[in-house]
């Protein structure tokens, strides 16, 4: 049941469906993001700073830009996950928010830091969120606190070695939202799906960081394309893979829409 207690921390629980694990009865790394932004935006919504409500009253809304997921584990089908998130003091022009997903006996199953901004929508533009973070509770750094910097992403256009052949997904209705967009998560799933399904049946994500960098929308031709340093990472045992997503038209440079970096244990 969702709740905010009075530090600030809002709670919830989770439960792995089987449409959100693999063939192993395992989650997904599409549903730590789901579990990410489903928390948020009830704690946004809780705290009458929602997106339709944002929306409505300022005309402004909520844009994750930036999430870093370490996984401890993956939980079982039908598993509950209790859930914690927060918001953390601005800075730059992001509004970090932590999420952290824990077991039934309080042990560690993942956590994530996310950099969302706020987007002025009759300017197109980013604005300062102070304002906006009014409408929150900021926890004392003695009762939760998690360092939401976590520096730059691998830059795309330095990689050399090992390039896995590009994935190309053809978009369908159900990437989209309401404006048409490609949403957040169907990033995610494309960054999974350039894997061979023999690596995917070996390995599991221990870390992914992305960064969304441009929207695109239904009917844009977009590339995954899948690098290493590695001479034979598909092999290694603690491989790091470097991922660009982009936008790809006839006659023009293709255009980086999604950059994600993803460390892989053996499962």
């Amino acid at each position: 049941m969702f709740r905010i207690d009075s530090d600030g921390i809002a709670r919830d629980e989770m439960e792995v469906r089987s449409a959100d694990t693999d063939r192993f009865f395992k989650a997904k790394i599409p549903f730590f993001f789901s579990m990410l932004q489903e928390i948020s935006a009830k704690h946004s919504s809780a705290s009458h700073c929602g997106i339709p409500e944002f929306v409505k009253r300022e005309n402004k809304t909520w844009v994750i830009v930036r999430a870093r997921i370490t996984v401890d584990r993956l939980p079982d089908w039908m598993e509950t996950v209790n859930l914690e998130t927060w918001p953390e003091t601005p800075f730059r022009m992001f509004a970090p928010r932590l999420v952290t997903g824990a077991s039934a006996d309080g042990s560690p199953i993942f956590t994530a830091i996310s950099h969302w901004v706020v987007i002025d929508i009759e300017r197109g533009r980013p604005v300062r969120p102070n304002e906006a973070l009014q409408f929150f509770r900021i926890p004392d750094k003695e009762t939760r606190y998690i360092d939401p910097d976590i520096g730059k992403l691998r830059i795309a256009e330095d990689f050399t070695g090992f390039r896995l052949p590009d994935y190309v997904p053809v978009t369908n209705y159900y990437d989209t939202d309401t404006n048409g967009h490609i949403n957040n998560i169907s990033y995610i799933n494309w960054v999974c799906d350039a894997f061979p399904f023999s690596f995917l049946d070996s390995h599991m994500i221990k870390t992914f960081d992305c960064h969304w960098i441009k929207q695109t929308f239904d009917g844009d031709s977009v590339a995954v394309e899948t690098y290493s340093e590695e001479r034979e990472p598909l092999s290694s045992d603690n491989p790091t893979f470097y991922t660009r997503i982009v936008k790809r038209a006839e006659g023009a440079d293709d255009v980086p829409v999604f950059e994600a970096e993803t460390e892989w244990i053996r499962r």
